[in-house]
C-alpha cells in the first residue's frame, strides 16, 4: 500500500478548499439570482377602524390575516376592521421580477385610543389623518414688500404704512392662517423720514410690523456699504444677499438665506441683489461685487439643495430684480426666454416660490415649472400675496397668488407706533410741514433738471471760480415720484422725495473729447447741462483739459471719465440746492 506523503495530504487538502470554495461562489451565484422581495406594506389604522396602506406598483393584490385566521386575498390597499381585530399584511407579487414581500408587522386596531400625539398619515392624499382624522393642511400666507423707497408717512398718492402695519397686525390676530412678512429690496431710500436717517427709522419699523427677512435692493447701498452694518445690528430680522461680496469675500452685514417656522412648516429664505451694481454710485462700487448669471444660479441651487438636506420643507427665493412688460391683471404664462432676469433651472426642484422687485412693475408670473413670481408695483401701492396650502404628511402643497391694493387697508385705524417712531427721528420740527418756498406754477421733471444744472454751474463758480474756468455744469438729474413739482408752498419733504439722493457737488477734469461725446453731446434725457457763455461742442478741443461742476453719481459714472478736483463738504446735494434757490423766491 502507497503512503500518503504530507505533501500529498497538503495537496489533497487543497483540492478539497478549492472545491468547496467553487461550491459557495456558484451558491453565491444562485442567491443572487433570486428576484428581490417588494417591499413589506407599511399599515396605518384609521381612527374609523380602517386599515390602509400604499399601493405598490408591482403587486396585482395582497394577502392579509385577521387575527391570525386565513390568509385572504384582497385588491385593495384598506381592509375595515372590528374593534380589538389585529391584522397583518403582505404584498403578493405579478411576475418573476419580484417575490412575494414579508408580512408586516401586527396593527391592533383600538377603538377611542389614538392620541393627539400620534403620527401623522395620509395615503389617500385627502388631507385628512387616516388614523386621526384631523385636517393635516397647513394655511400659509406670505406678504412680500418690495421697493418701498422709505415712504413711512401718509401722502397724496398713498397711504402711509400707520394703516398698513393696523392691517398686518390683524392679519397676525387670524388664528385660521400663518402669516410670513419678506422684503425684495430698496425699502430705505426715497423719502425724508427715512433717508434723513440712513433707513434707521425703516428699520426700527420693520421691526414693529414683523419682518422677517430683506433682501438687499440696489438703494440700500446709497450711501456704501459701510451704513449697512450698523442697520443690519438694529435689525432684528436678517437682510439677505447670497450673491454681495467685499472685497471678494462674502459681506459681514448679510446672510445666503434665513429659516422661519410656521405651525409645523420649515421654510428656507434665500436672498440676492440682481444685476444692479451699475445703479450704484461709482465712489461705492470699490471693491463691491455682484455674482450674476451661471454664477448667481449655482449658489442659489447650492443653498437651496442644503437647506433641504436641513429639513426645509418650502423654498421661497426673494430676488432684487424682475420684468417689465406683463399685464399686471391676472396670471402671466411665461417661458424662459421671457424672463431674463431669472434662470428657470431653478424652478425644476430648488425654489418653489419667488418674490421680485427693482422695476416697479406689479404682475403675476407662473414659469414654464409652475413656479409663481410676484412683484406689486412699488412704493406701498400694492403687496404681493401667495396663499400656501402645504400637506404636512405628503408634501404636496398648492400656491394661490394674488395682489393686496393700498386701497384694502387705506381706511384701516392708524397704528401709534408709525407717529411715534417719526416723532423719535423728528422730535423738533416736521420736515412735512416746514415750507421753504412758493412754487408758483407746475414745474416738470425737465424743468427742474435745467434749473439744477444752472444751479450747479452758480454754486461752482462761487466756490472754485477763482481759480478753475469752469465751462459747463449739471450731468445726470434724474427725479424720482411724483417726478414733477406742483404749484403751491413747497416743503422740505416734498423735495426730498423729488431728489432723495445724497450726491456731493464736485468739481471735475475732463477731456475735451470726453466732454464733447458724454456731457455737451449726451442724447440722454436724464442729463441736463449748463454750458458757460461761448461754449459748445464746436469750440471744444478734444486734446485740451477742461473743469464742470456735476455730483458724484455722474462724476463716478465711469464711461464719463470724470477726475474730481474738489467737492463741497457742507452736505449741500440737489434738493438742498434747489431749496435755497426756492427760498430766495425763484419760481414765486
Amino acid at each position: 500500500m502507497k503512503k500518503f506523503t504530507i505533501k500529498t495530504v497538503s495537496l489533497f487538502t487543497a483540492l478539497i478548499l478549492l472545491c468547496a470554495v467553487l461550491a459557495g461562489c456558484q451558491f453565491g451565484d444562485r442567491e443572487q439570482e433570486k428576484p428581490p422581495k417588494l417591499e413589506t406594506p407599511s399599515v396605518v389604522i384609521g381612527y374609523d377602524g380602517v386599515a390602509v396602506w400604499e399601493a405598490d406598483p408591482h403587486a396585482p393584490y395582497y394577502l392579509y390575516t385577521v387575527d391570525g385566521g386565513p390568509e385572504l386575498p384582497t385588491g385593495e390597499c384598506s381592509v375595515p376592521l372590528s374593534d380589538g381585530q389585529t391584522i397583518r399584511v403582505k404584498a403578493v407579487s405579478g411576475s418573476a421580477e419580484y417575490a412575494d414581500s414579508d408580512f408586516s408587522e401586527p396593527q391592533t386596531y383600538r377603538k377611542g385610543e389614538i392620541g393627539d400625539d400620534h403620527v401623522h398619515s395620509d395615503v389617500d392624499g385627502d388631507g385628512v389623518c387616516d388614523r386621526g382624522g384631523e385636517s393635516v393642511l397647513k394655511e400659509l400666507s406670505f406678504y412680500a414688500v418690495n421697493d418701498l423707497h422709505g415712504k413711512f408717512m401718509d401722502t397724496q398718492s398713498q397711504p402711509g404704512l400707520d394703516e398698513f402695519t393696523t392691517y398686518l397686525k390683524d392679519l397676525y390676530a387670524d388664528p385660521a392662517r400663518e402669516e410670513i412678512l419678506l422684503s425684495s429690496g430698496d425699502m430705505w431710500q426715497g423719502s425724508v423720514e427715512s433717508s434723513s436717517n440712513k433707513g434707521q427709522l425703516m428699520t426700527e419699523w420693520m421691526n414693529e410690523a414683523g419682518f422677517v427677512s430683506m433682501t438687499l435692493g440696489n438703494h440700500e447701498f446709497d450711501w456704501g456699504p459701510d451704513i449697512l452694518t450698523p442697520n443690519s445690528e438694529l435689525a432684528e430680522f436678517p437682510f439677505l444677499a447670497i450673491n454681495v461680496t467685499y472685497n471678494g469675500r462674502a459681506a459681514d452685514y448679510c446672510k445666503p438665506s434665513t429659516v422661519v417656522e410656521r405651525d409645523g412648516v420649515k421654510i428656507g429664505i434665500i436672498g440676492a441683489i440682481g444685476d444692479c451694481l451699475s445703479s450704484i454710485s461709482g465712489e461705492f462700487q470699490t471693491g463691491l461685487s455682484f455674482a450674476t448669471g451661471s454664477y448667481l444660479t449655482a449658489l442659489v441651487q447650492s443653498e437651496a439643495t442644503r437647506l433641504r438636506e436641513e429639513g426645509c420643507d418650502l423654498i421661497v427665493y426673494s430676488i432684487h430684480d424682475g420684468g417689465t412688460g406683463f399685464s399686471s391683471s391676472g396670471v402671466n404664462t411665461v417661458t424662459n426666454s421671457d424672463m431674463e432676469w431669472y434662470d428657470t433651472a431653478l424652478s425644476n426642484g430648488y425654489v418653489d416660490l419667488v418674490f421680485e422687485g427693482h422695476t416697479h412693475t406689479r404682475y403675476i408670473l407662473k414659469d414654464e415649472y409652475g413656479v409663481y413670481h410676484l412683484q406689486a408695483s412699488s412704493e406701498n401701492r400694492y403687496i404681493s400675496c401667495a396663499d400656501v396650502t402645504y400637506n404636512l404628511v405628503t408634501g404636496n402643497f398648492e400656491v394661490t397668488p394674488r395682489m393686496i391694493s393700498s386701497s384694502a387697508y387705506s381706511n384701516a385705524d392708524d397704528d401709534p407706533c408709525v407717529e411715534e417712531l417719526f416723532s423719535k427721528y423728528f422730535p423738533d420740527e416736521d420736515p412735512y410741514e416746514t415750507v421753504v418756498g412758493y412754487n408758483a406754477s407746475r414745474r416738470s421733471s425737465d424743468a427742474i433738471g435745467d434749473c439744477l444744472a444752472e444751479l450747479y454751474y452758480e454754486i461752482g463758480m462761487e466756490t472754485w471760480g477763482g481759480e478753475y474756468t469752469i465751462v459747463a455744469a449739471g450731468g445726470m438729474l434724474k427725479t424720482r415720484n411724483p417726478y414733477d413739482l406742483s404749484a403751491g408752498n413747497v416743503t422740505y419733504a416734498d423735495l426730498y422725495s423729488l431728489l432723495p439722493f445724497d450726491n456731493a457737488i464736485v468739481l471735475g477734469e475732463i477731456r475735451g473729447s470726453d466732454l464733447k461725446r458724454r456731457i455737451l453731446g449726451s442724447t440722454s434725457s436724464s442729463y441736463h447741462v449748463y454750458s458757460a457763455p461761448g461754449i459748445s461742442s464746436s469750440s471744444v478741443k478734444d486734446s485740451e483739459t477742461y473743469y464742470i461742476v456735476v455730483d458724484t453719481y455722474t462724476a463716478y459714472y465711469s464711461w464719463n471719465n470724470i477726475k474730481e478736483i474738489a467737492r463741497l463738504d457742507d452736505r449741500t446735494y440737489a434738493r438742498d440746492i434747489l431749496a435755497s434757490f426756492l427760498s430766495g423766491g425763484g419760481w414765486a
